[in-house]
């Protein structure tokens, strides 16, 4: 049976916190928090299509700054990308291969924690996996362990 364990943080959750930031007094959005950073020196590292452009997953970027994980401004997105890129390296070396389907279905779940910080067994039945059968097509392409994958993805690239 499919099954894959609850993610850390919720999307709801970071959209809660950026609607609670653009509340008065303040009216702060993510875009003008990013860009007072900016405007203060702090590198910014990440492709040059997403340094004006965010989304309210950047809210964790900006804590991980804040928090002094991270000593420079990257793109939720780009670190989602990033660590990705080194998870199917380090399965590579490992000698795990994926067939073209499997893939197709760890970069979307990939682009889904990338822009909801996480991914979980229900939106599988969403798109653009419900092309493909939803929790049923995860089943039959990515095998028994899929929740484990979505686990572990959820673990590996929305840290």
């Amino acid at each position: 049976m499919f099954e894959a364990k609850g993610r850390g943080i919720r999307f709801d959750q970071i959209q809660e916190l950026a609607d609670r930031i653009a509340r008065p007094p303040h009216n702060w959005t993510v875009d003008l928090i990013w860009n007072s950073y900016l405007s203060i020196g702090i590198e910014y590292r990440g492709h040059t299509e997403t340094r004006n452009r965010h989304a309210a997953t950047d809210l964790i970027s900006l804590l991980r700054l804040e928090a002094g994980v991270d000593n420079a401004l990257v793109p939720y997105s780009d670190q989602v990308e990033a660590r990705y890129a080194n998870w199917l390296l380090r399965q590579e070396q490992a000698g795990a291969t994926f067939t073209e389907t499997q893939r197709w279905w760890l970069d979307r779940m990939m682009r889904i924690i990338a822009s909801s910080a996480g991914i979980d067994a229900d939106d599988l039945d969403n798109a653009p996996f419900d092309e493909r059968g939803g929790i049923d097509g995860a089943l039959r392409d990515l095998g028994d362990n899929a929740g484990d994958l979505i686990e572990e993805l959820n673990r590996e690239l929305a840290a």
